[in-house]
């Protein structure tokens, strides 16, 4: 017997299994742009990604319907269609990298990271004002402070009271 037309890896899962899991390795890698899994499952979602990102660059109806098969998550529709197939409109493939890092602890399995291949510059500026916005708001904060001496002084207090006690 041979392998013709078998391609893919099976990922010890049934195919029900197997589909739902590449499926959900996909919506996670459009969310959050990154994802690390092992190696056997990121080169399987690589391949479903880049189908679902070329796909999604047509921006049509029939586009849209055809990857919301796979992509069961309106907000990540919504990011595929309005952020990432428009970063990769003119660039003729290979949206995804896979980088290999250390093997898992538990059971040493080789693991590595699936991402974008242009990250989204939206994303990067929100979360430097986030950091400022936080400094200001601790920098403010001199009741927290004043809150926090006191608990210090409670701690003493229950030194004390088992020395009392004694």
């Amino acid at each position: 017997m041979s392998r013709h037309m078998n391609t893919g890896r099976k990922l010890s899962r049934n195919t029900s299994h197997r589909r739902a899991l590449l499926d959900n390795l996909v919506r996670s890698v459009i969310l959050s742009e990154s994802i690390r899994t092992t190696t056997a499952k990121a080169k399987e979602a690589r391949r479903v990604v880049e189908k679902i990102i070329t796909k999604a660059r047509e921006g049509t109806l029939a586009a849209r319907r055809n990857v919301h098969r796979t992509v069961r998550d309106q907000a990540a529709l919504a990011k595929l269609f309005d952020s990432i197939a428009p970063r990769f409109k003119t660039r003729p493939g290979g949206y995804t990298r896979i980088i290999h890092v250390q093997n898992r602890v538990g059971d040493n399995a080789p693991m590595a990271i699936l991402e974008l291949v242009e990250k989204s510059k939206a994303e990067d500026k929100p979360a430097e004002p986030e950091k400022k916005s936080k400094k200001p708001s601790k920098s403010e904060a001199s009741p927290s402070e004043k809150a926090e001496k006191p608990a210090k002084q409670k701690k003493e207090k229950k030194k004390d009271q088992p020395e009392q006690k004694r």
